[in-house]
């Protein structure tokens, strides 16, 4: 009896360390939001800032689509691997504020190009990148 008692109790903490554990398909936890929801982000701001180029009579009401478009990304923590392209669009939307429409002519930043490839290809199932994909080069 004692050999089974002792057994238990040396079995007990692996089975809670296997049940803590999950199993083995289970992907590791990411850093940051998904990449549907980055993608979310980024295409709603780079739509909006198109559309207040059509929409907006002033620089101001440009220069405000910016700070939102800004506002948004700040509150968010993106993909790990996406965390230096993140600081980079920030940088060049701040940049932008004085001069809103200096964005449509100004080169976008991109992140490395086999993550610039991976998000590309799930831009399509984002609804909100059907009109304003930014990861989809021409």
């Amino acid at each position: 009896m004692r050999f089974h008692l002792r057994l238990l109790m040396l079995a007990l903490p692996l089975v809670l360390l296997a049940a803590a554990c999950g199993d083995d398909d289970s992907p590791p936890p990411a850093n940051g939001v998904s990449d549907e929801t980055y993608l979310k982000i980024v295409c709603t701001g780079t739509r909006d800032f198109s559309d207040a180029l059509i929409s907006q009579s002033t620089a101001e009401g440009i220069a405000k689509v910016i700070k939102d478009f800004i506002a948004s990304m700040k509150a968010v923590e993106p993909p790990a691997d996406l965390a230096g392209f993140h600081k980079d669009i920030v940088k060049y939307l701040e940049t932008a504020v004085e001069d809103p429409t200096s964005l449509a002519t100004k080169k976008r930043p991109q992140p490395p190009e086999d993550v610039r490839k991976r998000l590309a290809a799930k831009e399509p199932g984002v609804p909100e990148c059907q009109k304003g994909a930014y990861f989809t080069l021409n």
